[in-house]
């Protein structure tokens, strides 16, 4: 044990020169990192203080940097401020520190993308593709990245690789970037559809989104023909279009065009043209405006319009409406709009029922145009007052030369009493509309 505490003691320098060396070593890799972690926090709060105090902002990346020389996030925020300062004589020192951030992080596309960015802003054009070039290379799946690599092509003059990309990134978010695209494809190429289709896509979803842009434009014919481009089985692909496109129609007054967009989308229950839909009230009526060609009912003060499966002529529901109204009380609340054939004579059939009803004005059901829903070119009967069980009522109606689609409503007759107050329920089923006798002459 004394030899070896004596060996121990007597080891010469140079055998403990490894301990010492570590030890230096560990001390600098200490000093490292702590300067990292201070220069790397430095360069994160830096960009604060710059709206407040540019000039301590700079110096604190500065010194970020070099307490941190091999941090990109250090040269990044550098870049960033000799950026912002909209001095020129700035412009060469933020690429200079903008291509240090790239060069020691290689691999980063975050950092490659906005250097590609700030160099496309910056006037280098050519810098700015092919540091967005890289940025897609590292990252190939994201639509970010190729959103930014199109839109520099896009400043270069090259406009079929800037398309190439910006599609890239539509199919991979077309929700946020595939109307962007039409817009950027519209402003180039305006009415010229085909170089507008060529440079969105030609797949069914670009097509589709095209049809809904352009629809919203108010560019119906345009939509419709790009619409008509699609396969049959396309467009029962593409219902949400069809029906974006066939609101469009139905908001200008082209019901038929509006009728057969909606059959050719697949849409559930499509109606028919020159038929009641839902006329014995089977289905549940959704909420006004939800669907088109259907029954809109809303609500009113006095009146109530349900549903009811306690009363049917046939089936199993009716359409009941409660009232309880003390003064005058409106109603025109109950509607479908019916896509029909101009200068045709039809026949509207429907089934009424009543119980304690009392009031000198009742309802009537009316045909109108669609363009001019106040001039009723027919109407029914007033419902009679009392308790009624089913009765058959119809009316004919003959449409206008140019008329696309008939309103078939119920509304309150006028009262020539001054104040008519009405009480009770009346029901409705069944119905039915018919052609009455062909053709009727133009006029």
């Amino acid at each position: 044990m004394r030899d070896q505490i004596a060996l121990i003691s007597v080891r010469p320098v140079w055998a403990r020169l490894p301990l010492a060396l570590l030890a230096v070593l560990a001390l600098a890799a200490s000093w490292y990192g702590v300067r990292w972690g201070i220069g790397d926090t430095m360069a994160e709060t830096a960009p604060l203080s710059y709206a407040n105090d540019p000039t301590a902002a700079f110096e604190s990346a500065e010194a970020a940097a070099r307490l941190a020389p091999r941090d990109p996030l250090a040269h990044l925020t550098l870049a960033r401020l000799h950026r912002v300062s909209f001095d020129p004589q700035e412009t060469p020192l933020a690429l200079r520190e903008y291509d240090e951030a790239a060069a020691l992080a290689p691999n980063d596309y975050l950092i490659w993308t906005e250097v590609g960015r700030a160099r496309a802003a910056l006037g280098d054009t050519d810098g700015g593709v092919a540091a967005l070039s890289r940025a897609v290379e590292l990252a190939p799946a994201y639509a970010e990245q190729r959103w930014h690599l199109g839109n520099a092509l896009l400043r270069a003059g090259r406009y079929d690789e800037a398309f190439a990309e910006l599609r890239r990134a539509a199919d991979t978010d077309s929700e946020k970037y595939r109307p962007q695209v039409f817009n950027i494809a519209w402003q180039l190429y305006g009415p010229d559809m085909a170089r507008v289709i060529d440079a969105v896509g030609k797949t069914p979803a670009a097509r589709a989104q095209l049809v809904v842009v352009l629809a919203g434009r108010s560019r119906l014919e345009d939509a419709l023909k790009v619409w008509s481009g699609l396969s049959d089985e396309e467009k029962r692909g593409q219902t949400w279009a069809g029906d974006r496109l066939a609101r469009s129609l139905y908001g200008q007054g082209q019901y038929r065009r509006a009728l057969q967009v909606l059959a050719e989308s697949g849409a559930s229950q499509s109606p028919a043209p020159e038929k009641i839909s839902n006329g014995g009230f089977e289905s549940d009526i959704g909420q006004a405006g939800t669907q088109l060609f259907e029954w809109q009912v809303t609500a009113t003060p006095g009146s109530q319009v349900v549903v009811d499966a306690r009363a049917a002529h046939s089936g199993r529901r009716s359409l009941r409406i409660l009232f309880n109204a003390a003064g005058d009380a409106e109603f025109h609340n109950v509607s479908q709009l019916v896509a029909v054939e101009p200068s045709t004579r039809y026949r509207l059939t429907y089934f009424v029922r009543t119980e304690e009803l009392r009031s000198a004005a009742t309802l009537v059901a009316m045909a109108a145009d669609a363009t001019s829903p106040d001039a009723a070119l027919a109407s029914s009967v007033p419902v009679p007052s009392g308790t009624n069980d089913w009765q058959q009522v119809s009316f004919e109606f003959t449409t206008g030369p140019k008329t696309e689609a008939a309103l078939v409503r119920l509304v309150r007759v006028g009262c020539s009493e001054g104040t008519c107050p009405i009480y009770g329920k009346i029901w409705y089923d069944d119905f039915d509309l018919q052609r009455a006798a062909g053709r009727a002459n133009a006029h």
